[in-house]
């Protein structure tokens, strides 16, 4: 499934917790971001492969930096 246009996926979360927390860190940082699959996780989440954290292009530098913050920077898995 492609991302809508102009989302960029800046990381994917084996853990929903550990997504969700992510998104809300950006939803406070002002960033707006979307978990992809993120209502069939909550069907099939053992079949899920993961959540896609995704922003608009123009935001991911910014939406990284927040996330390295929070100690949920892509990597740190």
């Amino acid at each position: 499934m492609d991302a809508a246009p102009g989302l960029v996926t800046i990381h994917v979360f084996g853990d929903m917790a550990e997504a969700l927390l992510a998104q809300g860190c950006l939803e406070s940082a002002g960033i707006e971001s979307f978990l992809a699959d993120l209502n069939l996780a909550r069907i099939e989440w053992p079949a899920v492969r993961g959540l896609r954290l995704q922003v608009e292009a123009e935001d991911a530098a910014a939406a990284l930096e927040v996330l390295e913050q929070a100690e949920l920077k892509p990597g740190d898995e």
